[in-house]
């Protein structure tokens, strides 16, 4: 046999033996996925004969409350109750709940920070297993065996478009400090937890120290009353508000006011979803954290003007809405260090 030969059947040989491995490998991956379709619908067969769920929520009115629902019961026939109550409500009664063993709750919703809190000091949280729909989720919301990312607020500036022509508009977060805009900037308290420190934060660590410190000889007018804030920038008060949230702009379409993206992105705050300790329906629970992700729920946070946080198109949005959730993301808070930074937010702005 000449060497040719010998090479021609050596080939011949090697690509059936890969060809071999290739087949093998995905038949062993057909096998996994039957089984993990087999295992997610026995959860799906055993969180209906649980037949209901109990979440509890830190976002008080969240529209889609509603209709999930409605769409949950109306799909599975599982009722779900829903208590709505600030962050720290919700979480001390998680607390005390745990602790007294009258375990009420199967699902908390919660921001990043204060869940990452309640997995740090509170420990009533446990795995929620794999879910069908984890392997959907953008690359900046990362999922871990506890906390699973569901929507993001996400913050803008807005402006009277009266009192601010187009050209004037903040291009970036650096325009701030321009002294044109001194005494007319209305915010939220960076000091405080919500949009105010979200964006203290996220400019802290963008631009630093001295920044922040020109943007507080900028004489901002402090106020925690956020719905007020914004009809007080449509009604011509002052031009700028900050931050404001994209979830604003449906109820403010008609006014004169616009939400800005500046160009280095926005500043965010993801909210997720935790399966509690010994919760009384806990494949319900699973099927609802599923359902989260789920192309419907993740169009109903779309349309609100919250971020979606799978890779799904979505679709029929308001074209406002649509290109602002375009931005890209500047930054978000770390649980660890917020309460250092809204310290240093009362050495900065006393």
């Amino acid at each position: 046999m000449s060497p040719s030969d010998r090479n021609s059947r050596f080939s011949i040989s090697r690509r059936a033996a890969l060809l071999g491995l290739a087949g093998g490998a995905a038949m062993l991956a057909a096998i996994d996925r039957a089984r993990a379709e087999d295992e997610w619908q026995k959860i799906v067969t055993a969180a209906k004969k649980e037949g209901h769920v109990v979440l509890y929520s830190a976002f008080v009115g969240l529209a889609t409350h509603q209709e999930l629902k409605k769409d949950f019961e109306a799909t599975y026939g599982i009722t779900v109750d829903i208590l709505e109550a600030r962050a720290s409500e919700v979480r001390e009664r998680i607390r005390i709940e745990q602790a007294a063993g009258r375990f009420a709750a199967d699902v908390s919703e919660n921001g990043r920070t204060t869940t990452t809190l309640q997995i740090a000091q509170d420990h009533v949280f446990e795995p929620y297993g794999p879910l069908p729909s984890t392997g959907r989720l953008k690359s900046e919301f990362k999922n871990d065996e506890i906390r699973l990312p569901v929507f993001a607020i996400i913050y803008g500036i807005l402006v009277n478009t009266r009192l601010v022509k187009p050209e004037d508009e903040p291009k970036s977060w650096l325009d701030l400090i321009d002294p044109r805009w001194k005494g007319k900037i209305l915010s939220d308290d960076f000091r405080a937890l919500g949009g105010g420190g979200v964006l203290f934060y996220v400019l802290m660590e963008k631009f630093g120290r001295d920044f922040m410190e020109k943007l507080a000889r900028q004489d901002l007018k402090f106020s925690r009353e956020i719905p007020a804030n914004e009809r007080r920038i449509a009604r011509g008060e002052l031009p700028i508000y900050l931050p404001d949230s994209l979830t604003s702009i449906p109820g403010l379409k008609g006014l004169p006011v616009k939400l800005v993206a500046p160009k280095e992105g926005l500043p965010y705050i993801g909210y997720d979803l935790a399966l509690l300790k010994n919760a009384p329906h806990p494949n319900a629970a699973r099927l609802l954290m599923e359902h989260y992700l789920g192309k419907k729920m993740q169009q109903s946070f779309a349309d609100l003007g919250l971020l979606p946080v799978t890779t799904d198109t979505q679709s029929q949005l308001d074209s406002a809405v649509a290109e602002l959730e375009k931005s890209k993301l500047l930054g978000t808070t770390d649980a660890t260090q917020m309460d250092k930074m809204l310290a240093l937010a009362r050495e900065v702005f006393p």
